[in-house]
């Protein structure tokens, strides 16, 4: 449950009991929900003036739009690799991403630093004190809870952990797909292995998609896009997604793959300044609806909303959801052909063709086994694809690992 306004304010206003308000650093943020307010709205009423590390390009324009001034940067590490003496930091979701995180953070501590971590009680900060040493509960007001540790905290062995995260020398594990490598880090979607739903759209991506300029959107490791870029070698590349930790796995595979002259990657809140200036021949993606744990279509709705103006005449757009998700009245809306082009069980393959004109046909790879045509007439009100999931939605934090 994602905490009120007003239990946010009680919480970051509780900190100063506990923790140096004035002393602290660095504030890392990483899923915090954009529709909530930021703990700067208290912590610099409090004396905070320290830097403010973001994990998402998202946060990043929220909080220079609500609070002009403050020093702002865009990295993954909590303290952008910067020493530290009180870090303050939201609790990454997933085992295997906290540890990282904290592991990072503590390796930056001054010998007499602290490290002070704040997550809601279902985002996995209850049970930190069983996987962490010297780890100690400052403060728990209502849904929000703070867990400090020092320099010398360590984390401890844990029973039955799934598939640890296990880097190579690059900092990266690595992930085999079509004789290629794939960079991956937890934090990331489905980090452990390509996911089904991905491996279900390249399926469907045999052929060569019109044109030459590509948009992988919400890219994560960037597989989608590498591997498109592999099988066409006349396709030019964008791989984009708000979250820092998934670009650069995506600049790490583009650079295993050497694929550097014809892949960029780009680090942008949806369709942002820099993509809203872009036109491409066909746009792919295995769109998020989660941000941390919770629920979050705001992103996704906003860029099918843009996707036909991003397109040139003729280009395409290869979508793949679950099957709940019901896309095809949403993409309708917006192209002049839209069609179901694969499915299993669980998954949905979409494929919209913005039209060249009225009444002329437009290019593009067919449909594949089976497909169905999809032809509906524009409503007034599109419907929501997300309309029947509960706000706020928890998912489980081991769920995210795989």
């Amino acid at each position: 449950m994602l905490p009120d306004s007003r239990s946010i304010q009680r919480f970051f206003s509780g900190l100063g009991e506990v923790c140096p308000i004035d002393r602290i650093d660095h504030l890392h943020l990483v899923h915090w929900p954009l529709d909530a307010p930021t703990p700067l709205d208290v912590l610099r009423d409090a004396g905070f003036t320290g830097s403010v590390v973001v994990a998402r390009a998202s946060l990043a324009a929220a909080i220079r739009q609500q609070h002009p001034g403050v020093n702002i940067r865009l990295d993954d590490h909590p303290s952008a690799g910067e020493p530290t003496r009180n870090l303050l930091m939201e609790l990454p979701q997933g085992r295997e991403a906290a540890k990282l995180a904290i592991e990072s953070a503590l390796a930056t501590l001054t010998p007499d630093g602290r490290l002070w971590l704040f997550g809601e009680r279902e985002s996995g900060i209850r049970s930190l004190s069983k996987r962490f040493s010297d780890c100690e509960t400052a403060l728990c007001k209502g849904h929000l809870r703070l867990h400090t540790l020092t320099p010398e905290s360590r984390a401890l062995d844990e029973k039955n952990q799934e598939s640890p995260f296990t880097p190579e020398a690059d900092g990266f594990a690595h992930v085999r797909h079509e004789g290629m490598t794939i960079a991956v880090k937890p934090g990331i979607f489905s980090w452990r292995a390509i996911d089904p739903a991905t491996l279900l759209l390249l399926d469907t991506l045999r052929d060569a998609p019109p044109g030459t300029r590509v948009l992988d959107w919400g890219c994560g490791s960037g597989v989608i896009g590498v591997t498109l870029a592999k099988r066409f070698p006349s396709l030019q590349v964008i791989l984009s997604d708000d979250l820092v930790t998934a670009t650069r796995c995506a600049s790490r595979t583009v650079e295993l793959n050497q694929l550097q002259e014809r892949c960029t990657v780009i680090t942008e809140d949806g369709m942002g300044e820099r993509l809203s200036r872009m036109r491409f021949d066909a746009l792919v993606t295995n769109p998020p609806f989660h941000r941390g744990v919770r629920t979050d279509h705001e992103a996704t709705m906003a860029f099918l909303a843009a996707a036909s103006d991003r397109l040139n005449p003729g280009g395409t757009l290869s979508l793949v959801g679950n099957r709940f998700l019901d896309y095809g009245a949403l993409l309708s809306e917006r192209f002049g052909a839209v069609e179901e082009i694969d499915g299993d069980e669980t998954f949905t393959v979409w494929r919209g063709v913005k039209v060249k004109s009225e009444g002329i046909a437009t290019r593009g790879a067919g449909p594949r086994r089976g497909a169905k045509p999809v032809r509906r007439e524009i409503q007034p009100a599109p419907r929501d694809p997300f309309a029947d999931l509960p706000s706020g939605r928890w998912v489980g934090v081991d769920e995210l690992d795989n």
